[in-house]
């Protein structure tokens, strides 16, 4: 299949599958791979959109994993440039075998990063059952609005909280309804004074909807139903604040003598874990080639604004997510603006440059044992989280 980086991006982004839906986009990488000599395992870790495709070259020696997302957002398409998150993946493992001459190199297809479908979070399911554990560094990319190698990510954890209380005519017997309205309005405001009394350094973001509250206005609702998310940059104050989250709806369940019922929703994205041998190594070939990249030290200072399930692969293997440049600073993102930069002429140079740097990044990684050793070094007891 004689198809570019470029073709492959454009083909994504027109394919426009969403998380857990997308066949048509795994099956038309999966072809381009195999077609490069890639043997390929499909339906990978039991999910049936995702994929591991590898290539031995020469002897072997170390594995080299290139992750591939092409999931689109529901209703607004790949306005997150997941097209080009593929097509980085493909073609930085395809360069890699140019370049390298001795190394296992991998592309793991990860559907779902966007946590619309059934097996949101691929990369932590895949983490949990040990795909990675074979794997001796992780490469990525992200398009944004600015170059970073080590931005941090928030963890997060969605929570769906269901009340049942008590269906009562409202002026004939209102003494004999329970309304799980009220506990879950008392909820989001208990919830909302929270937010007062948490720490600022932790970048703690919690936001949530009124998802169901009742279907009639002269009927006691029997049920309403919150759904939640919950941010921070510190992992263990997380579970501090999930563990206060809790508190609050039992609490308010007990205060309405109604039922509470909490769960949680897809796995838990944590932070991230930088590297500074590899994230300076790579900001160094982005510089080299013209790029505005901020040194390490200015990036991992800046406010976390996202979270993601790369994050959870940067925990237990070295990793990077390169954060690549294809719309001017402060382009919203998730929006139309950011849509049409995904298929833009800008997206098509910047995706050259990306491919050269992380196919570089994993020869230096096979053919340097001292720089493998920095790597591994950093990650067992330098890294930055």
């Amino acid at each position: 299949m004689h198809v570019n980086q470029w073709d492959v991006a454009l083909k994504i982004h027109e394919l426009n599958e969403t998380g857990s839906q997308e066949f048509k986009s795994a099956k038309y990488l999966t072809g381009i791979l195999k077609s490069r000599g890639f043997k390929i395992i499909e339906k990978y870790a039991g999910i049936p959109t995702a994929f591991r495709a590898e290539k031995v070259m020469g002897k072997g020696g170390p594995t080299i994993a290139f992750l591939a997302e092409y999931d689109a957002l529901p209703g607004i398409g790949h306005a997150c440039g997941h097209n080009l998150i593929a097509a980085s993946a493909l073609f930085s493992a395809i360069r890699s075998t140019e370049k390298v001459q001795n190394a296992k190199i991998v592309v793991i297809g990860t559907p779902d990063e966007e946590g619309s479908g059934e097996f949101s979070g691929s990369k932590i399911l895949m983490a949990n059952k040990g795909i990675f554990d074979d794997v001796d560094i992780v490469l990525g990319s992200h398009p944004g609005d600015s170059w970073d190698v080590g931005r941090q990510s928030l963890a997060v954890q969605d929570f769906e909280v269901t009340f049942l209380g008590i269906a009562s005519h409202e002026a004939a017997d209102p003494d004999k309804g329970r309304s799980a309205l009220d506990a879950a309005i008392l909820t989001y405001t208990g919830v909302n004074m929270m937010r007062q009394h948490v720490r600022r350094d932790y970048n703690v973001v919690i936001h949530g909807i009124i998802k169901e509250g009742g279907t009639a206005s002269n009927v006691t609702p029997e049920k309403a139903v919150l759904v939640y998310g919950i941010r921070s940059s510190n992992i263990q104050y997380h579970g501090e604040l999930v563990e206060r989250f809790r508190k609050i709806a039992e609490g308010c369940a007990s205060a309405t003598d109604t039922v509470c019922t909490i769960r949680e929703i897809g796995p838990l994205f944590t932070t991230t874990k930088i590297v500074p041998t590899l994230s300076n190594f790579i900001r160094d070939r982005l510089v080299e080639r013209g790029a505005r990249c901020p040194p390490l030290e200015e990036t991992f200072s800046k406010q976390p604004g996202g979270s993601t399930d790369f994050a959870n692969v940067s925990q237990i293997r070295p990793a990077l997510e390169l954060d690549f440049q294809i719309a001017d600073e402060g382009t919203p993102w998730h929006s139309h603006v950011s849509l049409e930069a995904a298929i833009s002429p800008r997206a098509k140079k910047t995706l050259d440059l990306v491919i050269e740097v992380l196919s570089d990044t994993a020869k230096e990684f096979a053919v340097d044992k001292d720089f493998r050793e920095k790597i591994r070094h950093d990650f067992i007891g330098n890294a930055l989280s």
